[in-house]
């Protein structure tokens, strides 16, 4: 059990320098953290509560288990939220997402997923917008289908690399039929 957390939701005064900031309660000082510098935090495993010391230090196999035993779409789209950044790790957002998908039935958590996955929405605000308005219900829209043919058997207008690198190559106006 942390051991300041008889302090929660009492004053304390903090001391804070461009090295440190401590916590004063009683004129007892109860904590010390290192300044890391704006948007960072410090934070030591003995303030945590018991119920968040145990999401700490999860690493992305875990998650992606637990996100698959919701189904392969969840786990999908886990992936994916996982991917979208290359510079900022998405932990947080993952962690977020798979323990609120964990409260809704299966068979939303990955209607939500697959929808959220189909738009790109990499986020916990979306996934929480989306179930909550019922969104996941909702089919999805039809994909476009794929044309008959590949591609046009010889395109009335198109010119090949060669005709547009090289001028010599394009036909000349006696060459070109009159319609």
């Amino acid at each position: 059990m942390p051991r300041n957390t008889h302090l929660v939701g009492s004053d304390v005064w903090l001391r804070v320098t461009d090295a440190s900031l401590e916590a004063y309660a009683d004129d007892v000082r109860v904590a010390t953290h290192a300044r890391r510098g704006s948007g960072l935090y410090s934070t030591h495993e003995a303030h945590l509560p018991q119920h968040r010391a145990d999401l700490r230090h999860r690493s992305r196999g875990y998650w992606e288990g637990r996100a698959a035993r919701l189904g392969e779409d969840v786990l999908t789209y886990v992936r994916a939220v996982f991917d979208s950044d290359d510079v900022l790790s998405q932990l947080r957002a993952v962690q977020a997402i798979v323990t609120h998908l964990e409260g809704f039935p299966p068979e939303r958590a990955q209607a939500a997923a697959r929808r959220a996955h189909y738009y790109g929405a990499y986020t916990y605000r979306a996934i929480k917008n989306l179930l909550r308005q019922g969104l996941d219900l909702q089919p999805l829209p039809l994909a476009l289908a794929a044309p008959a043919t590949p591609s046009l058997p010889q395109p009335r207008f198109a010119r090949s690399v060669a005709e547009l690198l090289h001028p010599s190559a394009v036909p000349q106006e006696s060459e070109i039929e009159s319609h």
